[in-house]
């Protein structure tokens, strides 16, 4: 039983940690990456601290460049947290989320 005396479904909460195991770090091509979160050229390049003709070559039409391995990862990276925060913003109870300050109205 929590402090304000509402009960959590021991079931839901596990299925919950069950999900956050199996995000995996999927690969995202820069392509994918942008469209999944509907950013810009200059947006992604700003994400990864990169120049925006860095990012224009692996958009190139014509013989684009593959993104080096470090900047794939990256992008994995952010979206599995990315991920992670949906997940929490959706399913974690409110009395859990007040607990760590996740819910905005805890704090006013």
């Amino acid at each position: 039983m929590t402090k304000s005396g509402e009960e959590y479904n021991y079931q839901q909460v596990r299925s919950l940690l069950k999900f956050m195991r199996s995000i995996r770090c999927k690969t995202l091509h820069p392509r994918d990456f942008i469209k999944k979160y509907q950013l810009t050229q200059a947006q992604l390049a700003e994400l990864l601290g990169v120049s925006i003709q860095l990012v224009k070559t692996w958009f190139a039409k014509e013989d684009p460049r593959q993104p080096e391995q470090r900047y794939l990862d990256r992008l994995s990276e952010i979206d599995a947290l990315l991920e992670i925060k949906k997940v929490i913003d959706e399913k974690i109870p409110p009395h859990l989320q007040a607990l760590f300050n996740l819910d905005k109205k805890s704090i006013d």
